[in-house]
């Protein structure tokens, strides 16, 4: 092992996927989702296969807050591919919805009465995203759910390499550092067209276009690979 694999982050997460895979922590029924992440930090990102997700919560609190919804696309050979959506309601106890969470997102019980078992909901997403690259508008909303849903310790790995949309915009901007890093106003000043409603879906397009209009920023005409998007992600 050379010196650069020692200290290269996607290698690191591979050693934690796997050790962790077969450690006593692993819940038995998550040790098939912890495969090993099938790229190198030199992988072009037209070669990865990356999924963008999004949920819409009823807050920002891990802890008392629920999701109401969950969405997806694919990228692929560097383009988003529209055929490949998901999008499904998280049924919910009685009065979860709050008023100003409804207004943003227009979820209402209605839409929550048919909806899937969180804990369905989850193993069915890493069904789509295991040993995939996940892309995220804030990692802490999607993983920090993630993570309190299956019941995983702060310091256990997910099994999936995070590209995050807003930590790659902050560090596009650190000359600016309080520069606004909302999915919105990223759009705005990329010119980027308006989506009218928050839902997960949508959302997951509008961060898969600002992904697609980042790599350009960050590569210019050079090829573009994967372990930048990463560090500039952590």
């Amino acid at each position: 092992m050379g010196l650069f694999s020692i200290f290269d982050p996607i290698q690191i997460l591979n050693k934690r996927i796997e050790r962790f895979s077969t450690s006593k922590h692993c819940p038995e029924e998550l040790r098939s989702f912890y495969k090993k992440i099938d790229v190198t930090s030199d992988t072009p990102i037209k070669q990865c296969q990356i999924t963008a997700i999004d949920f819409e919560t009823t807050g920002l609190d891990l802890e008392k807050d629920q999701i109401l919804s969950i969405g997806g696309i694919d990228i692929s050979r560097s383009a988003i591919q529209f055929n490949t959506t998901f999008h499904y309601y998280i049924k919910n106890r009685e009065n979860v919805i709050k008023k100003e969470s409804a207004v943003i997102n227009q979820i209402t019980p209605e839409l929550l009465a048919n909806g899937k078992d969180i804990s369905v909901a989850i193993y069915e997403l890493l069904e789509k995203i295991s040993g995939k690259i996940i892309l995220v508008h804030c990692s802490y909303i999607e993983c920090g759910f993630i993570r309190k849903i299956l019941k995983l310790r702060k310091k256990d790995p997910l099994p999936f390499l995070v590209l995050d949309t807003m930590e790659i915009e902050r560090k596009l901007n650190k000359a600016n550092p309080n520069i606004d890093v909302r999915l919105s106003s990223i759009r705005e000043r990329r010119k980027l067209p308006e989506y009218e409603a928050h839902n997960a879906l949508i959302d997951s397009l509008a961060t898969a276009e600002v992904f697609l209009a980042q790599i350009r920023d960050v590569f210019k005409n050079k090829s573009a690979t994967i372990l930048p998007l990463y560090k500039r992600s952590l």
